[in-house]
């Protein structure tokens, strides 16, 4: 069974092994004290961003009903909050920044087989993406220079957006290409009935319902005055119409359709190339980060400390385990 230590008795040990609790503090402050001052320093700095709001480009600048856009100056929601930090901490934009800034150099990551895994370990050291009570977004950034930090931390601000243009690219570019294929489409069709119609217009077919009613009138009066050469003219035009009439009707019909349907259909694209062009920014900068020449880490005093006070407690159990040991033996 263990002894139970009164506090008396755990100071007397103490004094009593100060020796030991000296030399191994000695020790340990020169081994760890080396180890620290070794450590390179590493500075921080802060960007804040607030989310926008989501919403197709088309939507929000270029929809003819103003009633129903939204506000593309408005803070986005928690939603929006959300979508952001997705994209703040997605692997596309980390693979991004590292190129950009020459990371793999930067921060001594191993060019193996395993790179982009210790790309994401010396990240999640280095980085940090934190959601603050005001619905805003804090991007604390350590870096070896405090100029290398400010830079990383406004770049990776600015490559969300790259991200998210990137991400809604093939969704719009397929949008753009179905909506293009039906307005060409829809041109193709319109010019071919429009040149139908012309070849028939050539041919007499003007309109074909008014000029039934026209020729069907005036050939009837060249009858009753017995104008045997009107009405043979007349007849002629009746037989085009009655031969191209209905096909100059179809087509025309046709071309009303289309017509109508051109401006709706011209619209849709003007909106898809829009959206596949352009993008709008998936944040505000609230405060961009800038230098700070003083150092972040490593804390060397804190770290010292710690060491020191771990080692005294490893030492106090050695000796209390010792004791105790040599009285079982005896």
């Amino acid at each position: 069974m263990t002894e139970n230590i009164s506090t008396r008795e755990l100071i007397l040990k103490v004094i009593k092994w100060k020796k030991v609790f000296i030399i191994s503090s000695i020790i340990t402050a020169l081994i760890t004290g080396t180890i620290v001052l070794l450590m390179p320093k590493q500075y921080k700095s802060t960007a804040v961003l607030f989310a926008a709001r989501s919403f197709s480009v088309s939507k929000l600048v270029i929809e003819a009903n103003a009633g129903n856009q939204e506000d593309y100056m408005q803070i986005g929601d928690e939603d929006d909050c959300e979508k952001l930090m997705q994209l703040l901490n997605s692997d596309a934009l980390k693979l991004k920044v590292a190129n950009a800034f020459n990371l793999w150099d930067r921060w001594n990551i191993k060019d193996t087989l395993f790179s982009y895994h210790y790309l994401r370990l010396k990240w999640d050291d280095m980085v940090a993406i934190k959601r603050t009570e005001f619905n805003s977004i804090k991007v604390e950034v350590h870096d070896y220079t405090a100029n290398g930090a400010a830079q990383l931390a406004n770049g990776i601000a600015d490559y969300c957006d790259t991200v998210k243009y990137e991400m809604s690219k093939d969704l719009t570019g397929k949008v753009l290409k179905i909506v293009k294929e039906e307005y060409d489409n829809t041109l193709v069709r319109m010019k071919i009935l429009e040149d139908s119609l012309q070849a028939l217009r050539r041919m007499g077919v003007l309109h074909y319902k008014e000029q039934v009613k026209a020729y069907s009138k005036s050939y009837a009066k060249a009858l009753e005055k017995g104008d045997a050469a009107a009405a043979k003219r007349l007849e002629g035009k009746l037989d085009t119409l009655t031969k191209y009439g209905g096909a100059y009707q179809i087509m025309h019909d046709n071309l009303e359709r289309y017509g109508a349907k051109y401006p709706d259909i011209k619209a849709k694209y003007d909106e898809a190339l829009v959206n596949h062009n352009t993008t709008l920014p998936a944040k505000f900068v609230v405060e961009k980060a800038k230098p700070n020449e003083y150092k972040a880490r490593p804390k060397r005093t804190i770290i010292l400390l710690i060491a020191l006070l771990a080692n005294n407690l490893i030492a106090l159990l050695f000796m209390l385990f010792k004791e105790r040991f040599k009285n079982l033996i005896h």
